[in-house]
């Protein structure tokens, strides 16, 4: 509802001002009333108000937009509205992006001056320098087209560049990521002279089922089906920045599948089972909903869930190193390229890998994966050589 009215002016001449609703901002979700004045005649202030209706219920509320002067206001509307529909895990990462290379980048500079040939210079230099330049590239892309959305901006400079490639690394270190059959034997016989049962059956479990190291840490009891040699991967374990541990959803819907394990390994985990059982009762602990606890929890002596700390597989890779300098030690998530080797070897086809690796297409586990050990390269030439015959 609009008013119009006349009023007197300090020097003692007559003027008139309209008051007037524009409706709700979409910045920060608070009604707009705006109030102007100095109008020499009522025709005039009737004039100056339908064209302001006009120009809003054609541009939206465009003066709350063009108040986003910089890079770093129009990202924190952004990420307001963006983290409501993200895992807290996300959300902190995404941040860690942001406070510590996009915003020392962009944060200060006024949305009119950054330009597509600015962006692809940060983005150049993201690249020589950073693993995650590409994920970067695309949050930049998303503050801006949010910016767009609002009204704030017209054009998207982040989307106008060209994704450089980075070096490829070596074939050394991308062949010797990952255990042999022979190497996973060692390793896990390392496992048994420290007399951990605890972290020879998680590695077991990781280079023998596949999982993630944070589907691993989230496993309860009744998670595994002894019976029929089943786990049911439908969690993981994150730890927060202050090092909290909450559970999520898996990584993706994909990830949440069903995954039989071979006899030996179900084996294991139902004897370490027992062996924790065994544990609780020598200290005169008797669980009724022990089935509820976590598999590789902290310690036997409570009740209540408690989860590992995320960096635990790694600290037993250190561990390894240290008490047998000869092992060769590799990254905790490279037991699972180790078990999808493995598993081609034996003969597994693609779409078997990638099923029980919880990937959302088979063409993630072949970009990953295609590089199988060498003693199944040397025996796929010797077929061939023994097909051709010539």
């Amino acid at each position: 509802m609009a008013t119009i009215k006349s009023y007197i002016k300090k020097d003692g001449t007559k003027a008139y001002l309209f008051q007037t609703y524009l409706g709700v901002d979409p910045v920060t979700g608070k009604e707009k009333r705006t109030t102007r004045r100095n109008f020499a005649t009522k025709k005039d202030a009737q004039l100056a108000l339908a064209k302001l209706v006009v120009e809003t219920e054609k541009n939206g509320l465009h003066e709350s937009s063009k108040k986003i002067k910089t890079f770093k206001i129009l990202y924190e509307l952004w990420f307001e509205q963006h983290k409501k529909d993200i895992k807290p895990t996300t959300e902190q990462r995404i941040k860690i992006y942001f406070d510590n290379h996009i915003l020392k980048k962009l944060g200060k500079m006024k949305l009119s001056k950054i330009t597509p040939l600015y962006c692809q210079k940060i983005l150049n230099e993201w690249a020589d320098s950073l693993a995650t330049y590409k994920q970067m590239r695309i949050y930049v892309s998303m503050v801006f087209k949010y910016g767009i959305l609002i009204g704030a901006i017209d054009d998207n400079p982040m989307e106008r560049t060209i994704v450089p490639k980075r070096k490829m690394t070596s074939n050394k270190e991308e062949s010797d990521s990952y255990y042999t059959k022979e190497e996973l034997q060692e390793f896990l016989s390392c496992l048994k002279q420290l007399n951990d049962n605890r972290s020879y059956t998680f590695f077991r479990v990781l280079a023998f089922v596949g999982l993630r190291k944070g589907e691993a840490l989230a496993l309860t009891w009744n998670d595994i089906d002894f019976e029929n040699r089943l786990i049911n991967i439908n969690k993981t374990l994150a730890e927060l920045k202050n090092g909290k541990p909450i559970i999520q959803d898996t990584k993706t819907d994909s990830s949440n599948r069903v995954v039989q394990m071979d006899r030996k390994t179900c084996n294991i985990l139902r004897e370490y089972k027992n062996h924790i059982i065994k544990e609780k009762f020598a200290l005169g602990i008797r669980d009724e909903n022990f089935n509820n606890n976590v598999v590789f929890s902290n310690s036997v002596l409570y009740r209540e869930n408690q989860y590992l700390y995320k960096a635990y597989p790694n600290h037993v890779m250190e561990k390894v190193k240290r008490h047998f300098p000869d092992m060769k030690i590799i990254k905790v998530h490279d037991f699972r390229k180790t078990n999808a080797s493995l598993l081609f070897e034996s003969g597994a086809s693609i779409k078997d890998v990638s099923q029980r690796l919880g990937h959302k297409s088979t063409k993630i586990t072949t970009d990953i994966y295609i590089k199988v050990t060498k003693a199944k390269q040397n025996e796929t030439a010797e077929k061939f050589s023994e097909y051709m015959a010539f």
